[in-house]
C-alpha cells in the first residue's frame, strides 16, 4: 500500500477533512449512546426461524417464449434499456422488462433497483408470485452490495422489499431485508431523523406482518428516539464512471444500420402481433453480424493503440456492452430467432463476455494501484470488488471467480474498518437460516461475523 505523497497533505484540504472526520465521529457517537452496536449484533446473530430459498441465477429465469419481440427489439433500434422497461411496465411485459434488466450492464443500480421493486409488484398483480419473489430479492441484493446507492435509498429498497416479501408470506427473506433496513437505519451516519423516524415505523409494521414481536417492540421504541440533524455528506465513489468512446465511422454506419432494420422489423411485429416477414428477421441478423465485424475489431485495436487506463476501461466497458447485447441475441432473449448462427455459439460468446469482465476488473486493478493517496486505494478497492461480485451475482459477469472475490472484499473491508471505522455500512456473508447471504452491518456486526 502506497504513503499518501507529501505535497497531498495541503493545509487547505486538511481542516475539511478533519472537520469532516469529527462531524462523522460525533453523529458515530451517538448512535452507539442509543445502543446501535448491541442491537445490531443482536439482530446480525439471532435464531431465523423461516426458510430462504437457494438463489438462483436471474439469466436461467428468462423465458424467450414470453418476451414481447416488437417491444424488445425496439432496444436494438436505438431506444435505451431504461426507457424500454418504463415502456414495458406501463403496457404490463413484465417478462420483456424482466429480460431488459437482467441482460442489460447499461442501467444504473439505483434505477435496476427501483425497476425490480416496480416489476415485482407488476407480477403481484399478475399473481405471479414466484417471479415477484425474484425481482424482490433482485432489489435487496443491489442495495446490499452495489457502491453506488446513498443510505438513504439502501434503507428504503430494503424496506420496500421487505414489505412486499411480507405480502407474499416469503417471511425468511422478508426478515432478511427487514435486518437490513434495520441495520443501515441504526448504524449509518447520513440519514436524517425524520427518515429513521419513518423507517423505524415501517419496520414496526413488517415484523408484526412476519409475527416478530420482540423486534416489532424495538424497533417501534427506537423510532421515539429523539435523532439528532445530520450534517454530514455521504462520499460519492471514488472511482470513475468509465465514459463511452469515440467510435470510427465504419462503426457508426454498421451501428446505424442496424438501428434501422430493427426499427422497421420492431414497427412490423408490433403491426403484426408479433409476426413479421423473413426478410425483416434476416436483415436484421445480417445487421447485427456485418456490426459485430465491425465492431469487436475496433475495440481491439484501440485496446492495442493507448496506454492511458482510463481510455482502455472505457473500450472494454464498451465491449461488454456490445457482448451484452449479442448474449441475448445469442440466447433468444429479444423474443425471436434473429442469429441462429449466434445462437450454436452461445458458450463462446459467453466465454468472450467471461474474459471482457475479466480484463476490466485487471483494468481497474491498475487504476487503483495507480492512485496517489493510501485512502483512495483502500476505498476503491472494496468499492470494485462490490461491483464484481455484484456483475457475478446478477449472472451479467459468468463465471466469476466468486469465493476468490468474496476472501478479497472481506481483507479490503477489515482494513477499512481500521482506518476509517463508522463511515460506511460493510458487507459481510451470513447463513441466514442456512443459505449465505450477502448482508449490509455496522463494524461491530462486521468484525463480530468475521473474527
Amino acid at each position: 500500500m502506497q504513503p499518501m505523497p507529501a505535497h497531498l497533505h495541503s493545509r487547505d484540504r486538511f481542516p475539511l477533512r478533519k472537520w469532516g472526520w469529527i462531524a462523522l465521529a460525533a453523529a458515530t457517537g451517538f448512535l452507539i449512546l442509543v445502543g446501535v452496536i448491541s442491537l445490531t449484533t443482536f439482530f446480525l446473530f439471532r435464531q431465523q426461524p423461516f426458510d430462504v430459498p437457494e438463489w438462483q441465477d436471474p439469466l436461467t429465469l428468462v423465458n424467450a417464449d414470453t418476451i414481447d419481440p416488437a417491444l424488445a427489439v425496439a432496444g436494438l433500434g436505438g431506444v435505451s434499456d431504461g426507457d424500454l422497461v418504463a415502456q414495458a411496465l406501463t403496457q404490463a411485459r413484465a417478462d420483456t422488462a424482466f429480460a431488459i434488466l437482467v441482460f442489460s450492464p447499461s442501467i444504473g443500480d439505483q434505477e435496476s433497483a427501483g425497476n425490480f421493486l416496480l416489476l415485482a409488484n407488476r407480477y403481484r398483480n399478475d399473481n405471479r408470485r414466484e417471479q415477484a419473489i425474484v425481482c424482490y430479492r433482485l432489489a435487496g441484493t443491489i442495495a446490499t452490495l452495489s457502491p453506488d446507492l446513498p443510505d438513504t435509498v439502501r434503507a428504503d429498497t430494503f424496506v420496500l422489499a421487505g414489505e412486499g416479501l411480507a405480502d407474499l408470506e416469503e417471511f425468511g427473506l422478508a426478515q432478511l431485508y427487514f435486518d437490513q433496513a434495520y441495520n443501515v437505519v441504526t448504524a449509518s451516519p447520513y440519514l436524517q431523523a425524520a427518515t429513521r423516524r419513518n423507517i423505524f415505523q415501517r419496520l414496526h409494521q413488517g415484523y408484526q406482518t412476519i409475527g416478530d414481536r420482540e423486534r416489532a417492540r424495538i424497533s417501534l421504541e427506537q423510532s421515539a428516539e429523539a435523532f439528532p440533524a445530520v450534517t454530514v455528506i455521504e462520499s460519492p465513489p471514488v472511482l470513475p464512471v468509465a465514459e463511452t468512446p469515440p467510435l470510427s465511422l465504419e462503426v457508426q454506419q454498421a451501428e446505424a444500420a442496424r438501428w434501422e432494420a430493427a426499427q422497421a422489423l420492431a414497427t412490423l411485429l408490433a403491426e403484426r402481433g408479433g409476426h413479421a416477414p423473413a426478410e425483416f428477421v434476416t436483415a436484421l441478423g445480417g445487421a447485427l453480424i456485418a456490426e459485430d465485424q465491425a465492431k469487436l475489431p475496433y475495440f481491439d485495436a484501440q485496446l492495442a493503440a493507448t496506454p492511458q487506463l482510463s481510455v482502455q476501461i472505457s473500450v472494454v466497458q464498451a465491449r461488454i456492452n456490445w457482448l451484452a447485447v449479442k448474449y441475448r441475441v445469442a440466447r433468444r432473449g429479444y423474443g425471436i430467432s434473429l442469429v441462429p448462427e449466434w445462437e450454436a455459439q452461445v458458450e463462446t460468446i459467453r466465454a468472450d463476455l467471461t474474459k471482457s469482465y475479466e480484463l476490466l476488473f485487471a483494468l481497474y486493478a491498475d487504476l487503483i494501484v495507480a492512485m496517489p493517496e493510501a485512502d483512495q486505494i483502500e476505498l476503491a478497492t472494496e468499492e470494485i470488488l462490490r461491483r464484481e461480485i455484484l456483475a457475478g451475482t446478477l449472472g451479467r459477469y459468468p463465471n466469476y471467480p466468486a469465493e476468490q472475490r468474496i476472501a478479497q472484499l472481506l481483507q479490503a473491508t477489515a482494513r477499512l474498518v481500521e482506518s476509517r471505522p463508522g463511515e460506511k455500512m460493510r458487507v459481510v456473508i451470513l447463513p441466514y437460516a442456512g443459505v449465505d447471504s450477502f448482508v449490509l452491518v455496522d463494524d461491530a456486526g462486521f468484525l463480530a461475523a468475521t473474527q
